[in-house]
């Protein structure tokens, strides 16, 4: 494919499907199944052999979707007209995915496959490179490469249309400031993981994930409303809610999950909460994470001033999504991974989907030579 308006059946009924009611939740989710690349990711070898085709098909997928933008052939809300955020968008995407290419070629090279007498991109040659890269692939993996490809350009749409809205509203795509904290800070294969909306009530998921983190010597931020925190208080003594974050981070997610730009009491939902959150379990600091990642330069001004760091995402998990089949939440977030190399990996411990995900996806990272870095680290 050369001309950005031979665009595949599949993303075209995917713009078509777009809609502008939300910026956190895109009508069309990316998904895919893994089962499909028939080469073994259980080594840091494999792995980066995983990590080179993922980011062909995806630079592919982007390259082909920001030149359909400006030539104003791909259809998005009215309102994601922003170019300044979609140019933004693209030199930072653009970077990463040279930056990826690199990393996963130095290090399955001596594989031969799916490497074999691949170089190095640079920014100006990246078009040409991964083009002649994915018909390679495609020769080579033609069932797992037409998956892969429907898979990326909805998530390009997905990206673009988080990029084209931006900052109305913002979101995890771009960072207000150099201060908040994407996920493209940690080194090469390294991963955090979070989980939003908590706690449930006793007994529930948070439990369950907690616990099975403890068992698997991981730890987590879990990014707390304070209305469910306040639930849980009220029915628990200090010392079970201490138990319950034993080896965890805990953040705040504000008092109610809505936009806190739109709340003439944002200041009181962020301070109220990071009170509550020392006083169930202290700490040095409170890190914030925005519902669906709305917040204001004042917003994050403040926080900053309380020397509490925004915490983004750039691995969405969308595990609370009817839309992505339940078996498919550790495909999508193990495809991004490879994809990303290293990030902040967002998941719901309020939804039973992010539990069922989390065995396989430990011991693939495990066996792949990737790490979940401890909570308090970032």
């Amino acid at each position: 494919m050369r001309a950005c308006t031979a665009l595949r059946p599949v993303v075209l009924a995917a713009l078509a499907l777009a809609s502008a009611a939300r910026a956190a939740g895109p009508e069309q989710v990316a998904s895919v199944d893994r089962a499909l690349w028939p080469e073994k990711v259980d080594s840091p070898a494999g792995f980066d052999g995983a990590s080179f085709a993922e980011n062909v098909f995806f630079a592919r997928a982007f390259l082909d979707a920001a030149r359909a933008f400006e030539a104003g052939t791909l259809e998005l809300p009215p309102r994601a007209n922003h170019k300044d955020s979609v140019a933004a968008w693209r030199a930072r995407t653009a970077a990463r995915l040279v930056q990826n290419l690199r990393l996963a070629l130095a290090g399955c090279a001596a594989t031969q496959k799916p490497c074999a007498g691949e170089t190095p991109p640079a920014a100006e040659d990246l078009g040409r490179k991964v083009r002649a890269a994915a018909d390679r692939l495609t020769a080579a993996y033609p069932t797992w490469a037409a998956a892969a490809d429907g898979f990326y350009r909805a998530y390009a749409y997905e990206q673009l249309r988080l990029a084209a809205l931006f900052p109305s509203p913002t979101s995890e795509i771009l960072p207000l400031n150099d201060a908040e904290v994407l996920g493209d800070r940690l080194a090469d294969r390294s991963f955090l993981l979070t989980f939003d909306d908590g706690p449930t009530p006793k007994g529930g998921e948070t439990e369950r994930l907690t616990g099975w983190l403890r068992g698997q010597g991981l730890s987590a931020i879990f990014f707390v409303l304070d209305d469910a925190l306040r639930a849980r208080r009220a029915g628990s003594t200090p010392e079970e809610l201490r138990a319950l974050y034993s080896g965890q981070c805990l953040g705040s997610h504000g008092r109610e999950h809505k936009p806190h730009p739109a709340l003439a009491t944002w200041r009181e939902s962020i301070d109220q909460t990071r009170a509550d959150v020392l006083a169930a379990v202290p700490g040095a600091k409170v890190p914030f994470r925005p519902p669906y990642g709305q917040r204001s330069p004042e917003m994050v001004k403040h926080l900053g001033e309380l020397g509490d760091p925004v915490v983004l995402w750039n691995v969405d998990s969308q595990d609370w999504n009817a839309k992505l089949p339940a078996d498919r939440v550790g495909d999508r977030v193990f495809t991004l991974m490879l994809l990303w190399r290293s990030g902040i990996v967002l998941f719901h411990d309020v939804h039973p989907r992010a539990l069922k995900a989390l065995p396989g996806l430990a011991a693939g990272a495990k066996a792949a030579g990737v790490q979940f870095v401890e909570c308090g680290k970032i």
